[in-house]
């Protein structure tokens, strides 16, 4: 009987919470989105002055969240149709490996070293080599 009264009154005090902890979970949610926003609006800036380097007609296109990657698959010459292969299971694999493909031929049409790509995959460094890709 102690066992159970202890039991209840531990899971009472542990359901309670602190208005601060949620403030402090509402206040990084908000730097988490402001900065996913700055991110987005970054990449485009950039990708938007790749695709105008390489002259591509539409290159309004970075801008546009599926867009985006309509325009990758285009300017990197691969095809285009491969973003629906992106919502389906399995085959998005395949369609993610003809992204990075046409990601490379990309960089090689800006005369830039292929093997810099390597580097978009730690944080904070990606932002630097997307920028020297677009303005360097």
């Amino acid at each position: 009987m102690l066992l159970q009264i202890f039991n209840f009154s531990s899971i009472c005090l542990l359901a309670q919470s602190s208005s601060s902890s949620d403030s402090a979970a509402a206040g990084s949610s908000v730097i988490g989105m402001i900065f996913g926003i700055a991110a987005y609006l970054f990449s485009s800036y950039c990708f938007y002055h790749i695709y105008q380097k390489l002259g591509e007609p539409n290159a309004w296109f970075a801008w546009v969240p599926l867009l985006n990657n309509w325009i990758m698959y285009k300017a990197g010459d691969q095809s285009p149709w491969w973003i629906i292969g992106l919502f389906i299971p399995l085959v998005n694999l395949v369609a993610v490996v003809f992204l990075i493909i046409a990601f490379v031929n990309i960089i090689k049409k800006l005369g830039k070293n292929p093997w810099l790509l390597l580097l978009m995959i730690i944080p904070i460094v990606n932002f630097f080599i997307l920028y020297n890709f677009a303005f360097g």
